[in-house]
């Protein structure tokens, strides 16, 4: 079996520390990032769940980057939203923006809600590196 190094990225997120994860794990050519809300980065909540759901992909874009992955090699994302019903056609379409022409595995769930109210949304993303590493 192979073994591949770990490396670990935070993003000084307010919950890393207190939880004990990292916002980004790469092992070999993998690189899993953790659940991901609009305000990981300590940036202000945007009020609409596609505005969170932009701000959050450009933190998560933001980390793959200095993981030396970008959103071109997302194969998976996963997003729980609080209220499907009302936002995933507002989410599909910023999504559809970034993904349009990647076309990762993708799935929306609806949660009963996040750890601030004022999260609408949190994304989760895996990606596999296309070159070797």
């Amino acid at each position: 079996m192979t073994e591949y190094p770990r490396t670990k990225i935070a993003s000084g997120g307010p919950y890393e520390d207190v939880v004990g994860y990292s916002r980004v794990v790469v092992a070999g050519p993998l690189a899993f990032v953790a659940g991901t809300t609009a305000s990981s980065d300590g940036s202000p909540i945007p009020e609409t769940c596609g505005e969170q759901a932009r701000q959050t992909v450009e933190i998560m874009r933001k980390k793959l980057s200095q993981a030396g992955f970008s959103l071109d090699e997302v194969v998976r994302v996963r997003m729980f939203v609080v209220d499907i019903k009302r936002d995933w056609q507002e989410v599909s379409k910023v999504m559809n923006e970034y993904f349009a022409d990647i076309r990762p595995v993708m799935t929306m769930v609806q949660v009963a809600g996040l750890i601030d109210d004022a999260m609408l949304i949190e994304i989760e993303m895996d990606a596999v590196c296309h070159s070797s590493k």
